[in-house]
């Protein structure tokens, strides 16, 4: 069964790569139902949290990993990029998320003001609704409890498995399958393929660039665990903030940084240290 498929077609690997990781979600779900039902877990948010952290254990774990094992007639560690990273380029990958968070916003917020044709106002609304009732959701987990173990598992579930598994899945197989020999148009489609699965419209710009700085990281430095490392870092700043911050500060919103109203010097200074760390990132990679 090792890679039965290292041979075939891009389209033929992306049927599995969709049917793949739906047979694991659907499998994990059922089985989550089961833990539920097992521990009569009734409370809705906790109910939520155990729902999001087994559909994404097989979709973005279990599931990459099989792939990479039909994929690849070597090994499973070489096909994803298990290699250890530089240090001072993983430093350089996780500095250039931290500061880049006034301009993600910023960009977020040309995208947020994207308004569809007079024909597809209600499909307009219907996503606006939609991403709003998501977020509501979101901010409901960051904010379920101010215990510690509140907050190790909103790392785990919001944090951790979405930063590895969805590199895992998305830089590690995904991108590794798609025009291997164009590695530049590789990036794109998976960039592409990583902002639409997420299904956020009004997100969807800065989620498509995010992805293609992601899957550079991982061309440059040819580790998965330097993407994984900067994903993490984009993930855990806002469950930090929300832990340690949330509502209880309105005079500050981590998400509203170098949006308008801000202070342009946020933004213009994230540009500048974006650039920086990356350009740090490109000349060391450069002299190995």
């Amino acid at each position: 069964m090792r890679g039965i498929f290292e041979r075939d077609s891009v389209w033929v690997k992306l049927v599995f790569i969709i049917l793949i990781p739906l047979i694991f979600g659907i499998f994990f779900t059922v089985l989550n139902y089961g833990v539920l039902s097992l521990f009569d877990i009734t409370d809705e948010i906790t109910s939520l949290k155990f729902t999001q952290f087994f559909s994404a254990l097989g979709m973005f774990i279990c599931a990459p990993l099989l792939l990479a094992y039909l994929f690849s007639s070597g090994s499973v560690r070489q096909f994803l990029s298990f290699r250890k990273p530089d240090a001072t380029v993983l430093i350089m990958a996780i500095l250039s998320m931290l500061v880049a968070i006034p301009m993600i916003n910023f960009i977020g917020e040309l995208n947020n003001q994207i308004t569809l044709p007079e024909a597809l106002k209600p499909v307009e609304e219907l996503l606006r609704a939609y991403e709003e009732k998501l977020a509501e959701l979101t901010i409901s987990f960051l904010t379920s409890g101010d215990s510690f173990e509140v907050l190790l598992s909103n790392l785990l579930i919001l944090a951790i498995i979405p930063a590895l598994g969805e590199e895992l899945l998305f830089r590690g197989v995904i991108q590794s399958s798609i025009s291997p020999a164009n590695k530049l148009r590789a990036v794109w489609i998976t960039a592409f393929l990583f902002s639409v699965v997420h299904f956020q419209f009004y997100g969807f710009i800065p989620r498509l660039l995010l992805g293609a700085y992601l899957g550079y990281l991982l061309i440059w430095s040819k580790s998965i665990w330097v993407p994984v490392a900067a994903h993490f870092t984009n993930n855990v700043i806002i469950v930090l903030f929300y832990f340690f911050v949330g509502e209880k500060n309105s005079d500050f919103d981590l998400e509203t940084v170098g949006t308008a109203g801000s202070s342009p010097f946020w933004i213009i200074g994230s540009v500048l240290l974006f650039a920086l760390f990356t350009g740090v990132i490109w000349k060391i990679i450069k002299r190995c």
